[in-house]
């Protein structure tokens, strides 16, 4: 976190708080396994409507990839470094700004700081690409989609962030929030923070929106995990640079050294760089380079930080703790030369008034560096997250001003973008969570269980009914956004006229993980594991992924990137799935659910709770063998409702059942079958590739019409369709695949 002022009187202060904002700070937790409904006046996802405000937006790209991709060694097999960086990017089709707008997180948080607020209006991301730019914003490593992955980040962080950690200090302090948040607040805060959109207190929507994706962590505690994580923020973002070309770096809070530490490195690359109260202050704490933790290049040059001679400067400016400069000559910093830099500061945060201590030290080294005080525009009432606030707008409008005037200078945009497959017009585009709930540990009330639903309206709605889009394994949504930046299912899906949801389960994604929140974890996916999955496809006829399938194979990497570990207790896993999806369905209405491989069981869950609002169950290989040791109730760990009821499964009489090919299963014995009672009158489908070698489907599509379940037993091979692997989401011919599951949708679900 950035501040003039490091220390408080009373209460926590400053940069304890934004070790606790990335997941670092260090205190014991109790470990339990499951979220707790709210108790009274604490609401979860359901008091929170949303916005009405949508922006339309015109579209020639809108994917992801990752930068940074490597592999680690450990004793039971290859596994991602943890280094890797999230990039999810949009290209308006008209492009009216010569650059493109890296947008990079602060502290705890993730990508998602940019993409929506609390209150559901859209945000930066949006804006910005109405206005003409392109945008790329990153999940910096262990942050978001970024996994974090305790095997080879030196364990879990001690706490996971709460509730009371943010009410209060990013929130507005009112006597309603924590003691030592009231404590701790800035008189600044106290007395003008009035832009949050909501209470911000402990138990309103508005928090528990902001603090669900919150938490995430790059290192352990100590001095040196800040220069460790810069040094790897430096190398991505370079990473990125070198793959987008020349770009303007918007930066917020802890996040706010990524822009000089790249620009270190890519000068001639980065064309301005915007600091949103981030960065710290000059040589103080672990900023021994200036405003860098990590060696930059002087002028002349210091070969150890200690070479460099500092004073103390007492600033006449009230609210303003003193800064270090350097003893005149000063050195400069060489590599930062001719790059408009500004740091922007809020009228009502914790950093209030500003930070004019870091502008000095940039100007003294030879820096076009100013502060941007919002109050100055006549911009009042703001906090840290001004990004998320009610005026959010305003606040870009007076930021976009600056990088007219100072970074674009009346350039002209040199060329257009060419129109991809991943193209779209879109009437609205967000994100919210539902599963808000609280949980009570010894430091505080969490979120947990909660999952994360990123939609997409076509700008033409050919179909009544919108599609939710379910990954599986250790995955997330982005098994649907395609790879390599090409079109996946969920491009298809829009230009096919479907408003699309996709959700990352809980604990997968862009939901945080600790063990506080969900329990234990386990070990990290390595390649060995999915080599089985990738080879089948490589050797499949005809070959239908494009790689080699092993360790080294670049569209390989790409996935790995984002697998996670899954949560230990598959019983409170899929109770969270059950509890989650009916909450989305009754949000959004009727809706198809379309699941794969061990996120199978999440579509007969939510249909099983909300039977009217869900009109179709597609399942690609979705796991489970019938009432199994791990699906007690048929396929999935947690009751489903019977006819007869049953209270126990140790009530159904079962027989087993040997196929000609494919592995054994159980049905119910006959004379003694009991009906999926809510399961009742919802079309499914199993879809099953030739070449997966996953035969699961056979026995649950038995099991289930054998429950009086309308279900089809899709076989790719049938259609014409060969040589498919498990994730034929991925594969060459995806479209194909889409366009059978698409018939079937057709058929069976009208309007």
């Amino acid at each position: 976190m950035s501040s003039s002022k490091d220390q408080n009187q009373s209460g926590v202060n400053r940069r304890e708080f934004a070790r606790e904002l990335s997941g670092i700070a260090a205190a014991g937790a109790a470990l339990t396994a499951l979220a707790t409904k709210p108790a009274a006046g604490q609401s979860g996802y359901s008091a929170f409507a949303g916005s009405n405000e949508k922006i339309p937006l015109d579209l020639a790209e809108y994917s992801y990839f990752w930068v940074g991709v490597e592999r680690a060694e450990l004793a039971r097999g290859t596994v991602v470094s943890g280094k890797q960086m999230y990039v999810e990017y949009a290209v308006p089709t008209q492009l009216r700004h010569p650059y493109p707008i890296v947008l990079v997180h602060g502290g705890g948080g993730q990508g998602l700081d940019w993409m929506g607020t609390p209150d559901g209006r859209p945000g930066w991301f949006s804006h910005l690409l109405a206005e003409g730019y392109a945008v790329y914003v990153v999940d910096r490593p262990g942050h978001g989609r970024s996994p974090y992955h305790p095997e080879v980040m030196g364990g879990w962080p001690a706490r996971h962030l709460s509730l009371e950690a943010m009410s209060g200090r990013f929130t507005p302090p009112n006597a309603g929030t924590p003691i030592a948040a009231q404590q701790a607040a800035s008189e600044y805060q106290k007395k003008y923070h009035n832009q949050w959109p909501g209470t911000g207190l402990v138990g309103s929507p508005d928090l528990a929106q902001l603090v669900s994706s919150q938490g995430g962590a790059y290192v352990q505690a100590g001095l040196q995990s800040a220069a460790v994580a810069h040094q790897v923020w430096r190398e991505r973002g370079a990473m990125l640079l070198d793959k987008i070309g020349p770009a303007i770096i918007m930066t917020h809070s802890a996040g706010g050294p990524f822009g000089w530490l790249v620009a270190e490195i890519r000068p001639k690359l980065v064309k301005g760089i915007v600091a949103i109260e981030g960065g710290g202050q000059p040589f103080a704490g672990a900023n021994v380079w200036g405003m860098s933790t990590v060696p930059v290049e002087f002028d002349p040059p210091v070969k150890d930080p200690s070479e460099i001679k500092l004073v103390t400067v007492n600033s006449p400016e009230p609210g303003v703790q003193p800064y270090k400069l350097q003893v005149e000559p000063a050195r400069k910093l060489k590599n930062l030369q001719g790059i408009p830099i500004v740091i922007v500061t809020a009228e009502g945060s914790f950093a209030s008034p500003g930070n004019p201590g870091g502008v000095a030290m940039l100007k003294q080294a030879g820096c076009m560096a100013e502060e941007l005080r919002l109050v100055n525009k006549n911009i009042h009432g703001n906090g840290h997250m001004m990004m998320v606030e009610k005026n959010n707008k305003q606040v870009l409008s007076a930021i976009l001003d600056w990088v007219r005037v100072k970074v674009e200078k009346g350039m002209a945009v040199s060329q257009q973008p060419r129109q991809t497959e991943t193209a779209m017009k879109l009437a609205d585009r967000g994100y919210f969570w539902v599963g808000t709930e609280h949980k009570k540990v010894d430091y505080g009330t969490l979120i947990a269980g909660q999952m994360y639903v990123q939609y997409f309206t076509p700008e033409n709605v050919r179909h009544q009914t919108p599609i939710v889009l379910v990954h599986g394994g250790g995955g997330s949504m982005l098994h649907y956004m395609g790879v390599d930046q090409k079109a996946g299912w969920m491009h298809y899906y829009l230009n096919e006229g479907y408003q699309v949801y996709l959700v990352d389960r809980p604990g997968h994604g862009r939901v945080p993980y600790h063990p506080d929140s969900l329990g234990a974890m386990t070990p990290m996916v390595t390649y060995q594991t999915v080599d089985f999955d990738f080879q089948r496809a490589v050797k499949g006829s005809p070959r239908r992924w494009e790689g080699t399938g092993k360790v080294g194979d670049p569209w390989l990497d790409q996935f790995q990137a984002g697998q996670q570990a899954l949560p230990v207790d598959s019983v409170m896993a899929h109770g969270l799935w059950a509890r989650d999806g009916a909450e989305l369905l009754d949000k959004i209405g009727p809706a198809i659910i379309q699941v794969h491989s061990a996120g199978g069981p999440f579509g007969v869950l939510v249909a099983n709770q909300r039977p009217n609002l869900v009109k179709a169950v597609v399942n690609v290989e979705g796991a489970g063998n019938p009432f199994s040791e791990q699906t007690p109730w048929g396929i999935t760990t947690v009751p489903l409702t019977m006819d007869p009821p049953v209270s126990d499964p140790k009530e159904f009489a079962l027989r087993e059942v040997k196929p000609a090919s494919g592995p054994s299963y159980k049905l119910q014995a006959d004379g003694n079958v009991r009906k999926f009672k809510n399961l009742q009158g919802v079309p499914m489908v199993f879809v099953t590739a030739e070449n997966s070698n996953r035969l699961q489907g056979t026995g649950q599509v038995a099991m289930l019409r054998q429950g009086g379940v309308e279900i089809d037993d899709l076989q790719l091979k049938s259609k014409g369709i060969n040589g498919n692997g498990h994730f034929m989401m991925l594969e060459t011919n995806r479209k194909e695949v889409f366009g059978v599951i698409k018939g079937w949708l057709e058929e069976k679900v009208k309007g």
